[in-house]
């Protein structure tokens, strides 16, 4: 990523911080699908986050580094050999049919930056199912993505942006390079509301990055807070177990 020791910090430091805005408890439970080389966990490690945090990618070297120097006093690091076009062709495990290497409900909390915006639709929405299959009830999930709208496009399109989505693949999702699609790629808003509802997530927030040179600021890409809502089924699930323990 051609980031010196203190910019990978900044970096991770940042991204911490998005998490503890969102709700994210220091001895809170994280889940963080496509950590990559570390960059969150660094991060997490240097705002004194001290819960549970699990770390997966698909890129074996980026796991193995993360494995050496940062694992530890509850940081753990999985590999999952997805097969992603751009930064894993050889991989074993079609994406629309990945499991993430966690437990069912066992995390208050998810982040992905940078994931969505180097995959196609299918394998997103296969994402976000399991994103919703290892959070709690009430657990949220940060993701970036490149947000577009009716009104957005000219922005998006025009060199000014850092990555000008000037191809079409179909009216809701849009990309930069033809030759390789998923260098970035993004989505209309309408498409990503309709992927969270259809894999029972609710949007919490959206926030405008300045990835597309018409909104100012820090924050680079555009940030969803995804929620798993807590259903009447799941407050009864509550009453019944205080119950039995009393």
């Amino acid at each position: 990523m051609r980031e010196d020791d203190e910019r990978l910090v900044a970096i991770g430091t940042g991204l911490a911080q998005d998490l503890y805005d969102a709700g994210l408890a220091r001895d809170g439970r994280l889940l963080d699908v496509g950590c990559g080389y570390g960059r969150l966990a660094i991060g997490l490690r240097s705002t004194g986050f001290a819960g549970r945090y699990r770390g997966f990618d698909i890129l074996p070297r980026h796991i193995a580094w993360c494995r050496a120097n940062l694992s530890g006093d509850g940081y753990r690091f999985r590999h999952l050999d997805v097969r992603n076009d751009r930064y894993n062709p050889g991989g074993r495990i079609d994406p629309t049919e990945a499991t993430f290497p966690a437990p069912t409900a066992a995390f208050d909390a998810c982040a992905l930056f940078s994931v969505f915006t180097h995959m196609y639709r299918a394998d997103i929405e296969r994402y976000l199912a399991e994103i919703h299959r290892v959070l709690v009830p009430g657990g949220w999930a940060a993701t970036s993505w490149l947000l577009f709208d009716d009104a957005r496009v000219p922005a998006v399109t025009s060199s000014r942006a850092a990555y000008p989505l000037v191809h079409e693949l179909d009216p809701t999702c849009r990309y930069e390079s033809a030759d390789d699609p998923l260098k970035a790629i993004g989505f209309h808003d309408r498409a990503v509301r309709e992927m969270a509802a259809t894999a029972g997530l609710r949007v919490r927030s959206v926030e405008r990055g300045s990835w597309a040179g018409d909104v100012p600021g820090p924050r680079f890409q555009d940030l969803v807070v995804l929620e798993r809502p807590v259903t009447l089924r799941n407050r009864l699930g509550r009453l019944r177990r205080a119950v039995t323990v009393r």
